[in-house]
């Protein structure tokens, strides 16, 4: 398994790292358009009028990946009230747990991390999008494992609607020229913006659960080999025991 998790860990890795780099230009392209429309005309950086949020929690499959899916569970605990959002949990591991912890779920997506295929995720991209669009959530909110380095994960929250924006000084650039026009652009990157980061944190906490999971059993391999170098050398001391005191017995007979 440790193997196994080596080789899949450099995978996502490497679809990670690549996708990070066009991810990083679509959110400053997005930003760029942002900060030229109106307010009035903004209906994504809005929170809705509805009751509740709508949370995208992604864990795990399989187990034996150590603190993995318990530091996730932690987090969606301690910063959401689960009387106030209702859960799209991905992994049958948070499936399962927040079900039996009486959250709200929706299960339309749990095997989404499966087998990661960009077409699957922007099904969830277009449902969510519809969601916030129709004003059913008050927000949703994308609860993933941020990567720091191949021994430290920590669970993170990313605002999809609504977006994050950052502020944009751009004032020395010459205004450009729309085709379409500017709110059209927008309504159309959308979608792309929202896919993109919902690819993007999923093969990112892929990358997480791996690295996790080949930690793991690392730490188990060394421990088994401890053991059975404790427990062979303990053999050895019986037996020694054993035969000096057979030589001992039949030294004593022959007197």
């Amino acid at each position: 398994m440790e193997l196994v998790s080596t080789v899949k860990l450099k995978k996502f890795k490497n679809v990670m790292l690549k996708n990070e780099l066009y991810s990083n230009e679509l959110k400053s392209l997005t930003c760029t358009l942002f900060s030229r429309l109106d307010d009035e005309e903004n209906k994504y950086t809005k929170l809705n009028d509805a009751e509740k949020d709508l949370l995208i929690v992604v864990s795990s499959n399989l187990g034996l990946c150590a603190g993995y899916n318990n530091d996730i569970y932690h987090y969606v605990e301690q910063n959401f009230d689960k009387n106030e959002v209702v859960i799209i949990p991905i992994g049958m591991k948070g499936d399962s747990y927040f079900k039996k912890n009486g959250f709200a779920l929706n299960e339309e997506f749990v095997l989404l991390n499966e087998k990661i295929n960009y077409l699957d995720i922007t099904r969830l991209g277009k449902t969510v999008l519809s969601y916030f669009e129709n004003k059913k959530y008050r927000s949703i909110k994308l609860v993933y494992t941020k990567y720091v380095n191949s021994i430290k994960f920590v669970p993170n929250t990313l605002s999809l609607f609504p977006l994050e924006i950052e502020n944009v000084n751009d004032s020395t650039l010459i205004e450009p020229l729309y085709d379409p026009d500017l709110k059209t652009l927008i309504d159309n990157l959308v979608p792309l913006y929202v896919n993109i980061n919902l690819y993007q944190k999923i093969v990112e906490s892929q990358v997480c659960e791996q690295a996790s999971r080949r930690n793991a059993m690392e730490n188990a391999t060394d421990n088994a080999d401890e053991l059975i170098s404790t427990l062979t050398l303990e053999y050895n001391k019986a037996r020694q025991a054993q035969i000096t005191q057979e030589i001992s017995e039949v030294i004593a007979g022959q007197k």
